[in-house]
Formats: structure tokens, C-alpha cells, sequence
């Protein structure tokens, strides 16, 4: 059933995709590009800190923390529809919506990089004993055991955050 919907999973991810495009002028972001970047950059440090602070307020360790704030830390994709709805009602004026939309638009993008850094965050956090080195288990708060490998780790978290 999968391959079945496979492709217009893709059809509808592209026609998103392309109708973003459609709405942003790269020509007013390219003009405003220090405010764009910085305004992703407070996006991804503000969002990360405040996931990490309800992770770790439910338990978990340091580690986990940092990764699901990281994990978490771009705007999500119904903040298009927002903005297009703030916008058509002139809740927010012209400049901007272009300059929401590029924050979104740029942290969506930023994501994938995101994950590259984690490794490297993770490394650094044992460097200055945020967190401890690679345990081979971990408890969680409810006593689940969260292994090293993530698959596993991502289930056992979900899976603990149901109990609740």
C-alpha cells in the first residue's frame, strides 16, 4: 500500500514546495538578508532552548534534551498557512510577511544541516561535561531503558510520552 501512495505523497510535497516558491521574491530577501538570517538564527537557538527546557523538565537527560531541541528547532510548515491567513486579513503589513516567510522558507532549509551538526554538538557536550560519554543504556524517567542506537531510542521516547 505503500508504493501505492508513495508518488502522490511526492506529487503533493512538490506542488507545496513549488507553491512556496511562488510566493517569496528573492529579490526583497537577497535586500534584507541580514535581517533574514538573523532572524533564523534567533528562531534556532530560542526554539531549541525552550524544547530542550520541556524535555528536561520531563525527566530526560542533558543529552536527550539537546537532541530533541535540535531535532525540533525549524518552523513548521503550517506557519505558511498562517502567515497567509495574517496576511489576507492585513493583520501584518507587506514587509513583513516577506520577511516571516524567508525565516520559514530558510529554516526548513536549514534543517538537514541541523542533523549534520549533531554528531558534532553531541561531541562537544561530552567535551564540557554537559552530558555524560556514550552509556550503552539510559533510563528514562518512567524506567524505560533507551538504548544507544536512535531508531530505538525514538520509539521508546515516543512510546514513553503516551503513557502520561
Amino acid at each position: 500500500m505503500l508504493e501505492d501512495v508513495e508518488p502522490i505523497r511526492n506529487f503533493f510535497a512538490a506542488l507545496f514546495l513549488a507553491s512556496i516558491g511562488m510566493l517569496i521574491h528573492v529579490h526583497f530577501l537577497w535586500n534584507h538578508i541580514d535581517i533574514l538570517v538573523a532572524a533564523v538564527i534567533l528562531v534556532i537557538v530560542i526554539k531549541t532552548i525552550v524544547v530542550a527546557a520541556v524535555v528536561k523538565g520531563f525527566g530526560y537527560t542533558n543529552k536527550a534534551a539537546i537532541l530533541v531541541g535540535m531535532s525540533l528547532a525549524q518552523i513548521g510548515e503550517f506557519a505558511f498557512v498562517l502567515l497567509s491567513r495574517a496576511s489576507n486579513l492585513h493583520l501584518i503589513e507587506g514587509k513583513v510577511y516577506m520577511l516571516l516567510l524567508g525565516t520559514t522558507a530558510l529554516s526548513l532549509v536549514t534543517t538537514p544541516l541541523l542533523f549534520k551538526l549533531i554528531p558534532a554538538v553531541v561531541h562537544l557536550g561530552v567535551l564540557l561535561r554537559w552530558f555524560s560519554p556514550e552509556i550503552p543504556n539510559e533510563i528514562g524517567p518512567k524506567g524505560d531503558i533507551l538504548r544507544a542506537d536512535s531508531s530505538k531510542r525514538i520509539s521508546v521516547l515516543i512510546q514513553g510520552s503516551r503513557d502520561s
